[in-house]
């Protein structure tokens, strides 16, 4: 079994209505075996880790667009915002409102500062999403679930 290319498939379908039957199926594999398997080789079950990539997927437009919170989740395989929000805080460890406002924040900072510190800071945050997507899409190597820094106890 090989858990990158399950991984993969996930990633390349995260819009869509996927399940742990469907990937089962793409793969031919019984779904408790693939579900097993999945577990022992990621820390994720099936439905954590689509959960994990649908957050992460749903940082950029929060960030970058003016889309409501609602369609941001809509589009990323969410059928709820109060499901969309609560998987969000737990993964993110703040509300969607509140991660955008303090990366649209960060951002209105470096367009506007030439201070070396401040520019640095939000550079660190931002790295500190693409850590957690470089996890995400590599979970073959088992490394260690990166943290969102920036937002811990800004609820």
């Amino acid at each position: 079994m090989d858990i990158r290319d399950i991984c993969e498939y996930i990633i390349d379908h995260i819009s869509d209505n996927i399940s742990a039957n469907q990937i089962a199926e793409a793969f031919h594999y019984d779904k408790s075996y693939l579900m097993r398997k999945f577990k022992e080789y990621t820390g994720f079950t099936i439905s954590e880790f689509i959960n994990e990539c649908r957050i992460y997927n749903s940082t950029n437009p929060l960030i970058y667009t003016d889309d409501s919170i609602l369609k941001i989740a809509l589009n990323n395989g969410f059928n709820s915002l109060e499901y969309y929000s609560e998987k969000f805080k737990d993964i993110i460890g703040s509300s969607p409102m509140r991660f955008r406002q303090v990366y649209s924040g960060l951002l209105e900072v470096a367009y506007n500062s030439s201070d070396v510190e401040e520019l640095n800071y939000v550079k660190a945050a931002l790295a500190e999403l693409q850590d957690y997507q470089a996890y995400l899409y590599d979970i073959g190597s088992k490394c260690e679930k990166p943290k969102v820094k920036i937002l811990k106890g800004n609820n």
